[in-house]
């Protein structure tokens, strides 16, 4: 693995929201990455407050993704 991956690798299996150059965004477990993909499971589609399940893992090519974003606690 090239070595610029070496802080994408640290936090596999947490939770990520993934924006894409498309608008749309994805929240996941980042599974695996390597140079051309990242492989989310227990992935939903986000639509505002609205979530669609993934049915399956959700392979993303990474030049697709503008920003990956690891939520912070929900506050009420």
């Amino acid at each position: 693995m090239a070595r610029r991956d070496r802080l994408i690798r640290q936090v596999l299996r947490e939770r990520f929201v993934v924006t894409l150059r498309s608008g749309e965004s994805f929240d996941g477990l980042l599974l695996d990455v390597d140079d051309k993909t990242f492989r989310l499971g227990d992935a939903a589609a986000l639509d505002g407050r609205n979530r669609a399940l993934v049915d399956g893992e959700l392979y993303i090519p990474r030049g697709d993704v503008v920003y990956l974003q690891r939520p912070g606690e929900v506050r009420t």
